[in-house]
Order: structure tokens, then sequence, then C-alpha cells
């Protein structure tokens, strides 16, 4: 396995996913997850106890060594991104932290909008100074 900045990059788990032909369809998973807060907002009318459901999640994976993965961070390099952002990118957590990296075919395109997204949240944080 490769690394990058001590961190692991795991093996491609499936070399056709989020591609035209990717048999397990992966697009529509990514399509039903960005749209899953509209949905909770249009039925429940908030999503204030989803961070905290996730925030649980994740120390539960840190705490019992489950090594699952979880959209978690972003590591700088990847996809063309040249500054440190978090896009949360699928990751291996245990008790370690997070120690891996999935390792994802991206489009052209896709790779183009990542890259936007991280411009843009690093336009935003650039900013920010430590309280």
């Amino acid at each position: 396995m490769a690394t990058h900045k001590e961190k692991l990059i795991a093996p491609e788990l499936n070399p056709e996913m989020g591609i035209a032909n990717d048999s397990e369809n992966w697009k529509e998973v990514h399509k039903m997850v960005a749209e899953s807060a509209y949905k909770v907002i249009k039925l429940k009318g908030y999503t204030n106890w989803t961070a905290g459901l996730s925030v649980a999640d994740l120390i539960e994976s840190m705490l019992k060594n489950p090594s699952r993965i979880h959209p978690v961070s972003m590591v700088k390099g990847l996809y063309g991104t040249e500054n440190e952002v978090f896009l949360s990118l699928p990751c291996i957590l245990n008790t370690q932290g997070l120690i891996s990296v999935i390792n994802q075919k991206v489009e052209d395109d896709e790779a183009a909008q990542l890259k936007k997204s991280a411009d843009t949240l690093w336009d935003i944080q650039k900013d920010l100074k430590d309280l």
C-alpha cells in the first residue's frame, strides 16, 4: 500500500466504483446520501440530532476497534487538492484513529468537482483563526 503523510491509502475495493459501468451502482448511492438530509428536513423539520449520531458512531469505531469505513477526512494532495480541507471521503477508523483512506476511482468531471469543493472550502477556511 502507498502512504501519504503517514496514512495508509487502501487498495481499490471495487475498480468499477463510481464509473459509468459500475455494477454496484455507487453513483445512485451517492445521490441518495446527498439528498437524504433534505428528506429528513422535509419529514422532521430538523437534522440537529444527526450530528450527535454521527459523532457517537465515530467514537464507537475508535473505542471498539471494528475498523469501519466512515466519511471523515480529506488528505492534502489527493484528487489534486493543494490545501488541507475536510471533504468527508471514505476512511477507515479504529482505536488508532484514521488508519487509511479508501482509494476511489473518479471520473475527470468528478475530480474537477471535488477540487472545486476543496478550493471553495479553503477560501473560507484560510481566514479562520484559532480561538
